[in-house]
């Protein structure tokens, strides 16, 4: 929010009583702004009071889990109507795994034949060991109606590969008697 710029009156009205009015309802005037921005501080998803908090949470359909880290819950409350509108696609799906922070995702959708409503979501190690409850959550908010979900953990681990020289010499010796 900008600084808001005092009253200024020309300069034939700066004097007198009409100054003092100008003087009054700047300070009028900076009390409301001062107020209002306060309001709109707690309203905040990042910044209001925890109470606070639940009340935008429920307004917003979230549930704050138990265990749930207060970062992560606080994260779900601000993008609420986003992950709403994302909800039901694989971009989307993404998105909303992208905002909430927690790592990357990749989703496979009908690697079985027989299974083809089966959607695989392979999702980093950490985030799956950290935040095992919230996933069932997330789905049964924003994933697809009349689809099966499999989670599958995954460890990216860096590996080297180095290219050398490799030099052989065979020899066969054949006797015969």
């Amino acid at each position: 929010m900008e600084p808001r710029k005092p009253i200024k009156l020309r300069f034939w009205q700066d004097k007198g009583q009409l100054n003092q009015i100008a003087a009054a309802a700047d300070r009028w005037f900076g009390r409301i702004t001062e107020y209002l921005s306060w309001l709109n501080s707690q309203i905040d998803p990042e910044t209001a009071p925890l109470e606070l908090l639940d009340l935008l949470a429920w307004q917003r359909d979230i549930d704050r889990l138990p265990g749930e880290d207060e970062e992560l819950y606080r994260r779900r409350v601000k993008y609420a109507l986003a992950n709403a509108k994302d909800a039901g696609s694989k971009a989307g799906f993404a998105r909303i795994w992208e905002r909430l922070g927690l790592g990357s995702i990749v989703q496979t959708e009908r690697f079985d034949a027989e299974n083809w409503d089966v959607i695989r979501l392979q999702i980093d190690e950490f985030v799956f060991g950290k935040y095992a409850g919230l996933f069932d959550t997330l789905i049964e908010q924003y994933g697809r109606t009349c689809r099966r979900y499999v989670f599958e953990s995954r460890t990216v681990t860096p590996a080297e590969l180095r290219a050398a020289g490799f030099e052989c010499e065979v020899i066969n010796s054949i006797a015969r008697g």
